[in-house]
């Protein structure tokens, strides 16, 4: 999924028209011909379940995305019209296509194949071994065969592996070891721990044959280039650090704290290509370190001039540390069935 049928669906005026006047209709209960916050909230809920958000009220760190795609729609006072509706949800939709053209989606369906044919081949033998050492810290030569979970979260989508943080994949492992039977207690040395992890593989394998999985997998590989490509664009760069700028608490002189240059990193990401504050750890401690070189948590103000300059040394630090050790970042998670035979997004 890389965004080009989202898109192209979008900007089908025949298509769109019909999906605007078929999902306001469905929308209004009230038959009012506006749109309530409350009528609008499974459409707004649809979108984010679309890129993968927690349900609304769920998670804290997520809802302001949903309340900023609320305020996209106005305060809804007098009512949303069919209008109003059909222009927001095209521009959120585009964005939603750009974001895919920049990090398409991969969907695969894992029935147990690719698993199979891993816990058949040497390498899972040394995948095995590899978990073992690193699961025994203490040294003791024995493991539980509770840690064979543990292990199998270092497996990846390309070996067959649906991701663990789904419940139906937690599941599907739980009746994998009764099928294999296994036992969570036992204790295993590095030789049993290996042929009995296989077996947890395999008959997960045999379990996936009779339930199969859509996943969605996206990766993303910081390196640098995204600001490089920003600051060789000044007109971009220029508009964005005005964005910036423009969003900032200024004194009466005119000038911020300089505590509020992360705030303004964190509205300068999307065009540098970095994820946002907090989304991944790793680049969080890149950019601590950015800040660091620069002093930029300390007290004090700084105008405008300064403020630019200050945001371009720090995503030029950036710059620097990712093109000398790139980052790379893999996420997946089980697409529902509804969603993973559609071919669009049921908005």
């Amino acid at each position: 999924m890389d965004g080009k049928s989202l898109k192209a669906f979008v900007e089908n005026d025949k298509s769109w028209k019909a999906y605007v006047d078929e999902k306001f209709a469905t929308l209004d209960k009230s038959h009012t011909g506006k749109l309530t916050h409350t009528e609008l909230q499974p459409a707004i809920a649809a979108v984010g379940s679309a890129i993968g958000l927690p349900p609304m009220g769920e998670s804290p760190e997520t809802d302001h995305i949903y309340t900023e795609m609320f305020s996209e729609f106005g305060n809804g006072g007098e009512g949303i019209s069919k209008e109003r509706f059909g222009i927001v949800m095209r521009d959120i939709l585009l964005g939603l296509g750009d974001g895919l053209e920049r990090e398409p989606v991969a969907i695969s369906a894992l029935d147990g194949t690719k698993l199979q044919q891993f816990g058949n081949s040497p390498e899972f033998e040394v995948d095995a071994i590899t978990a073992f050492s690193t699961l025994d810290t203490d040294m003791k030569g024995s493991l539980p065969a509770s840690a064979i979970k543990t292990a199998m979260q270092r497996l990846s989508v390309d070996q067959g592996m649906p991701p663990q943080t789904d419940v139906s994949v937690s599941e599907q492992i739980q009746k994998a070891f009764k099928m294999a039977g296994i036992q969570g207690d036992q204790s295993l040395n590095q030789y049993d721990f290996v042929e009995v992890y296989r077996k947890a593989v395999l008959a997960l394998a045999e379990c996936l044959k009779g339930n199969p999985l859509t996943v969605a997998h996206t990766e993303k590989t910081f390196d640098g280039s995204s600001i490089t490509a920003l600051l060789k664009d000044k007109p971009v760069l220029d508009a964005a650090l005005n964005e910036a700028w423009q969003a900032m608490p200024r004194s009466s002189g005119g000038t911020v704290p300089k505590q509020y240059l992360r705030v303004g990193l964190d509205i300068l990401a999307p065009y540098a290509g970095l994820p946002p504050v907090g989304a991944v750890e790793e680049m969080d401690n890149v950019v601590n370190e950015a800040f660091k070189v620069l002093d930029a948590d300390a007290g004090g103000s700084v105008d405008r001039q300064d403020f630019d300059k200050s945001l371009l040394e720090v995503i030029g630090s950036i710059m620097l540390q990712l093109s000398g050790k790139p980052i790379g970042v893999q996420s997946s998670g089980i697409v529902p069935p509804q969603r993973a035979t559609s071919g669009i997004m049921p908005f």
